[in-house]
């Protein structure tokens, strides 16, 4: 004797099927929520880091600093002043540097992306557009100008069109016009 099953129910089986795309749903959602809490966490710690790494190569630039301080305050020596400040200069430079920061070139043409017109001189001589002096240098980080170099452009002088006898219109006298000056 065969034994009868009894045939599952849909709507049991229904209701087991959201239970479980609700519960993986959840577990989903849950899993995405720890992802992004991890990841906020993991970019904090890498910019706090980043700035200590900085800070920490600027200290040397720090302790130049006050050691050319002392030296000018016990010298009174305007060269070791120069020198310690040189010294500086030099240090943060090469921090600067390594951390991708390069100088804008504003020795040539006008980029408008790398420049600031701040005035414009005409010159004879020289190519219009031509950077003329650098009032600010500008600085890029990477491929990005994160300022751009204040400058002086030159403007080609447009030089005045002489006139000639030929270029000068002439006017035209009509026959009635000539009779009216004689009676005159």
């Amino acid at each position: 004797m065969a034994q009868e099953r009894p045939e599952p129910d849909p709507l049991a089986e229904r209701d087991r099927t959201i239970a479980d795309l609700t519960a993986t749903l959840r577990r989903l959602q849950a899993e995405f929520e720890n992802y992004k809490k991890r990841t906020e966490r993991e970019w904090s710690e890498r910019v706090r880091l980043a700035g200590e790494r900085v800070i920490a190569d600027l200290l040397p630039i720090l302790d130049t600093f006050d050691k050319a301080l002392e030296d000018a305050g016990n010298n009174g020596d305007a060269k070791s002043l120069k020198k310690g400040l040189e010294s500086i200069h030099k240090q943060l430079t090469q921090i600067l540097q390594r951390e991708g920061l390069r100088e804008v070139d504003a020795k040539h043409k006008f980029d408008p992306f790398a420049h600031e017109a701040m005035m414009r001189e005409e010159k004879e001589g020289v190519e219009d557009g031509k950077v003329l002096e650098v009032f600010q240098k500008g600085y890029a980080l990477g491929p990005k100008v994160i300022r751009t170099a204040k400058v002086k452009v030159a403007a080609k002088r447009e030089r005045p069109q002489e006139i000639t006898v030929q270029d000068q219109p002439v006017e035209e006298v009509s026959e009635g016009d000539d009779k009216e000056e004689e009676e005159e």
